[in-house]
């Protein structure tokens, strides 16, 4: 599967196609075959509303769209990544925490259980909507692999959804095993579908270095856009595309 925009479409269709249902972490088990859905939004919430689009427009509702709070790619208090999350929540998405553990100095399973209550409570309370669900970014090997129970919060590394299912991740922009072939092959009642939509891109697929450069420019530009909203006549002093022919420059 390349990571394309028109790859996720046809990967979405191929689920339904074989008789997938679009469910989500309270509901997966209400029919006998069944999918979630499952987006990491490490980078960008802007890449995270595309796909949601691409949800809408497929008819498919209940995936879920994990945002971090302890992150320096974006800011959920903002206006702007409101407005994103908003957006996703408007196209049938649902919001879930990503909670990055490095970010803490945790020593116990007691004191994390403690810091993704408080970020569950800060997220909910940011977006007006009540959040029930966390994933882990970049998970431990003692998440992993401990099961970790939380009160009236559903955790996505939980036995039942990281082993009962099949488990399915395009992490570091790689599938461990051919997702269309698994889809195709109708092997499993169950599938738990990671992706992360920093990855995807419209047209014909860009390589890892080409995808990461492409990234790296757009924030650049991003950041030269918040400067200007901030400073008065910044055209007048530094041109955007002064800006624009340095970085790509790189």
């Amino acid at each position: 599967m390349e990571f394309t925009y028109e790859s996720y479409k046809m990967m979405l269709k191929n689920l339904m196609d074989k008789g997938y249902s679009f469910k989500n972490y309270l509901n997966w088990d209400e029919e006998e075959k069944t999918v979630i859905l499952r987006h990491d939004v490490d980078n960008s919430l802007k890449k995270a509303v595309l796909l949601s689009e691409i949800e809408k427009e497929m008819s498919v509702h209940g995936a879920t769209y994990f945002v971090l709070l302890s992150t320096n790619f974006y800011n959920v208090h903002s206006k702007e990544s409101r407005k994103c999350i908003n957006n996703i929540i408007k196209n049938g998405g649902s919001i879930g925490l990503h909670f990055d553990e490095t970010q803490y100095d945790i020593s116990s399973e007691e004191e994390m259980k403690e810091c993704v209550c408080k970020e569950i409570k800060m997220l909910s309370e940011i977006i007006d909507t009540k959040v029930n669900v966390v994933s882990m970014h970049r998970p431990s090997e003692k998440i992993l692999s401990g099961d970790v129970e939380f009160t009236d919060i559903i955790n996505s590394y939980s036995d039942t959804f990281f082993h009962r299912m099949k488990y399915l991740s395009d992490s570091r922009r790689c599938w461990r095993e051919n997702i269309d072939d698994i889809i195709m092959g109708e092997r499993y009642a169950r599938l738990h579908i990671l992706t992360h939509p920093f990855w995807y891109m419209k047209g014909k697929e860009k390589n890892l270095k080409q995808t990461l450069k492409d990234a790296m420019i757009e924030a650049a530009m991003n950041y030269y856009d918040n400067v200007d909203n901030n400073f008065r006549n910044l055209e007048s002093e530094l041109a955007r595309a002064e800006i624009e022919k340095i970085v790509r420059l790189l």
